[in-house]
């Protein structure tokens, strides 16, 4: 199966997925005005006789950490792997045409529950963080992919997709880095001769 390189679009929707994630946590934050506005409307009057005191102090943990911010990162991987698994699971019907529809469509509906139960698994048991989880989930999903179509190159790509994205900088930097790295593999799966397969 590594033959016929069908890996190429999987490597291909996850960068691109990546880098559309990345773009809307950008254009979704807010900019110094808007927070400052933002505070003057959120934050309630001072008792009288209290001290003035900072906008952390009247505003819960969890407003205080939202203003400024897009979609939490666990959530936006999460959302990210779930777009990037169906659109692959659509790929591989197609090109495979598979017998057992039902199967198929139920080892689909199984990954998908897998991403949100393996996240709270790494968060919770592990102590993962948000921006670890996501990575490491997608890291395992090249693996699978690599195992599946014996493929060298797709090894090759999840091991430096984990360096990057993992290791190195688990922050937006790394995203981009990443997905710039399963790109460059893509364009390598087609643009080389079809014939590398692990034994």
């Amino acid at each position: 199966m590594g033959r016929e390189r069908r890996f190429w679009f999987p490597l291909a929707l996850l960068g691109l997925t990546q880098i559309g994630m990345v773009a809307l946590q950008l254009l979704s934050r807010r900019s110094p005005a808007e927070d400052q506005s933002a505070n003057l409307l959120l934050r309630p009057a001072a008792p009288p006789g209290v001290a003035q005191y900072g906008r952390a102090q009247w505003l819960s943990q969890d407003a205080f950490y939202s203003l400024g911010r897009g979609l939490p990162t666990g959530v936006a991987w999460l959302v990210a792997l779930g777009v990037v698994l169906i659109g692959t699971a659509i790929w591989y019907a197609l090109a495979l045409r598979p017998v057992r529809t039902g199967w198929f469509v139920l080892g689909t509906l199984g990954a998908l529950l897998a991403v949100p139960l393996l996240d709270l698994v790494g968060s919770w048991q592990f102590r993962l963080g948000d921006e670890l989880c996501g990575p490491l989930l997608a890291t395992l999903g090249l693996l699978v992919l690599a195992a599946y179509e014996r493929s060298k190159l797709v090894l090759l790509a999840a091991a430096a997709f984990a360096v990057i994205a993992v290791v190195l900088s688990a922050d937006l930097v790394g995203v981009l880095g990443s997905a710039a790295v399963l790109l460059a593999a893509a364009f390598a799966a087609l643009l080389r001769p079809a014939r590398e397969a692990l034994p």
